[in-house]
């Protein structure tokens, strides 16, 4: 693992362990985001996403991270350009897919109609020509001493700069609406004459993680979330909304019902895990057939085991998240994307007001939009559940 992903796992860690969503005031986030003027510029809309982000992170650990970015960002800003003339593309793709992991279906028809030969790339490669460096000096003449801003931006600068080097697109497309970098970067883009694009990829709320941010397009799944970006003060005349094949998929599956209730789990573990899992079992009760999916990063499988009774364990290799949504009559969590695509493949929802009531008191202020829609509670599904058909097909 090299620095730069060291790094980024370690800010991953960090905003897990701060958990800012749930704790960090929204009345503190309005009242920060008032004292900004408008933004001049994208760089300026960046700078600000920036400060928005440190401000989440508090005093200590923000100066920290400056401290600890300085060295590192004047080693990068020093490193001769690389060459890689040789790897020029011969195929003619329109658009390079910064993917991070994600699915390629999380993209739009739509986008994809307009960029047909399109290019995923997993592993990020750099390349640093001597214009990129004078556009990086002029970042750093701006803004002195904010080394983390500018060590964050030298490197997306580098990712972005091999993939035009290489590929020559017209579009870049991603999923960073969270990234102070994405305004800069949109900047980047038009200096070069290609479009910057951002696709929604997980649930929104309002958190100034989100805010400030520009793209020449950015696709969400849903009016709401439009207004929930203006509210971060994110450019208007950006949005698009369009629904992807990671969110609509009744159509081409066919999956027997098998589950009244199908809890998918995010990072409960301990007394909270507890609290589900008796909650669940008491439902088996009325005859209820309940599964939880274990989520593949966050669950402790062997604490899952240890406290499962009647309730199945979905197998999550065995069956994809499509597939389980399909084949329960509810899909059950507090704040996951899996509620958003059983909303837009007509299964029922229930939010978990049980487990952990401060976090769904939460969810009410930070305009939740699962709260927005038809949804049951979790506390109100112990009675047997209402089956319609039995062996009911989705097609």
């Amino acid at each position: 693992m090299n620095i730069i992903e060291l790094l980024k796992k370690k800010a991953v860690e960090i905003e897990v362990k701060q958990n800012n969503v749930f704790t960090y005031s929204v009345e503190k986030q309005q009242q920060y985001l008032k004292k900004f003027p408008e933004p001049k510029n994208l760089i300026e809309r960046s700078y600000f996403q920036y400060k928005c982000q440190m401000k989440l992170y508090g005093r200590p650990l923000s100066f920290l991270l400056n401290i600890l970015a300085l060295p590192l960002f004047i080693w990068y800003f020093l490193r001769t350009p690389e060459e890689c003339a040789s790897e020029i593309n011969d195929t003619d793709f329109n658009a390079v897919f910064f993917a991070d992991g994600k699915p390629e279906n999380i993209l739009p028809d739509e986008l994809i109609s307009k960029y047909n030969r399109l290019i995923v790339v997993e592993e990020k490669n750099s390349y640093y020509t001597k214009k990129d460096k004078r556009y990086v000096a002029e970042l750093w003449k701006k803004y002195p001493f904010s080394w983390l801003f500018l060590l964050k931006c030298l490197i997306k600068i580098r990712y972005y700069s091999y993939e035009i080097h290489v590929n020559n697109p017209k579009g870049i497309i991603v999923c960073n609406e969270y990234s102070f970098t994405s305004s800069m970067l949109t900047d980047y883009c038009h200096s070069k004459g290609i479009e910057n694009i951002n696709v929604m990829h997980g649930e929104k709320v309002y958190y100034m993680m989100d805010s400030f941010f520009s793209f020449d397009s950015c696709y969400v799944w849903h009016k709401h979330y439009i207004d929930l970006f203006v509210k971060l003060r994110a450019a208007q005349d950006q949005f698009i909304i369009a629904i992807p094949r990671a969110l609509r998929f009744s159509k081409t599956l066919s999956v027997r019902k098998k589950y009244d209730y199908v809890f998918y789990l995010g990072s409960e573990h301990g007394t909270q895990l507890e609290i589900i899992i008796n909650y669940l079992e008491d439902m088996t009760k009325n005859e209820n057939s309940i599964a939880v999916r274990p989520h593949p990063r966050y669950t402790n499988f062997k604490e899952l085991k240890l406290l499962i009774d009647s309730v199945v364990i979905e197998d999550i290799n065995a069956v994809s998240i499509e597939e389980s949504i399909m084949q329960t009559r509810n899909v059950v969590s507090l704040f996951s994307t899996v509620l958003n695509q059983a909303y837009n493949n007509g299964v029922d929802i229930v939010i978990d007001d049980i487990t952990d009531k401060k976090k769904y008191e939460k969810l009410k202020k930070v305009d939740y939009m699962m709260l927005c829609v038809e949804h049951k509670l979790l506390s109100q599904c112990k009675s047997k559940c209402n089956r319609g058909e039995e062996n009911e097909l989705k097609n």
